[in-house]
């Protein structure tokens, strides 16, 4: 009879012990998986906010709004087009050069992304602006605004 309560103590304490090992191990792989969602959910509302501040003409507030989305997710182009149009608005080439690199990095082709880098370039480097110009003016040979920027370069 003891030998048999010893047992069932003993057959208790191990599944005690695996059933709290799982629930752990469950708990840690769910976990990174609702950070990433609150992240998303989180830059999603950091756009929004963005852009509502940038149409009240916030452009600080939108400015702060915009790089807290880009934190939450660098792999996003919207964060970076908002960051970049503030800067070219603000006429802050330096930023709005490093900015429009990312947005390149992400998307070569990006049609804002090469028009924001030809503005800082016209502003520093007015040939690698004209390049980028040219290069852009291929794709979309129709585009006046393209046409405008060479001619005023």
């Amino acid at each position: 009879m003891i030998k048999k309560v010893k047992k069932m103590k003993i057959r208790y304490i191990l599944v005690y012990t695996i059933l709290t090992i799982t629930c752990i191990n469950a708990y840690e792989v769910n976990r990174p998986q609702v950070v990433e969602y609150k992240k998303e959910k989180n830059y999603k509302k950091l756009i929004n906010l963005a852009n509502k501040y940038a149409l009240e003409k916030e452009i600080d507030k939108s400015l702060n709004a915009a790089k807290e989305a880009y934190e939450c997710n660098k792999n996003s182009k919207e964060a970076l087009l908002i960051m970049a149009r503030i800067y070219n608005f603000k006429k802050d080439y330096v930023n709005l050069l490093k900015t429009a690199g990312k947005i390149l990095k992400i998307s070569p082709k990006n049609y804002l992304g090469n028009i924001y880098m030809a503005n800082a370039y016209a502003e520093i480097d007015k040939q690698k602006a004209k390049e980028i110009l040219i290069s852009l003016q291929k794709r979309h040979p129709h585009d006046e605004e393209i046409k405008k920027k060479l001619l005023k370069l």
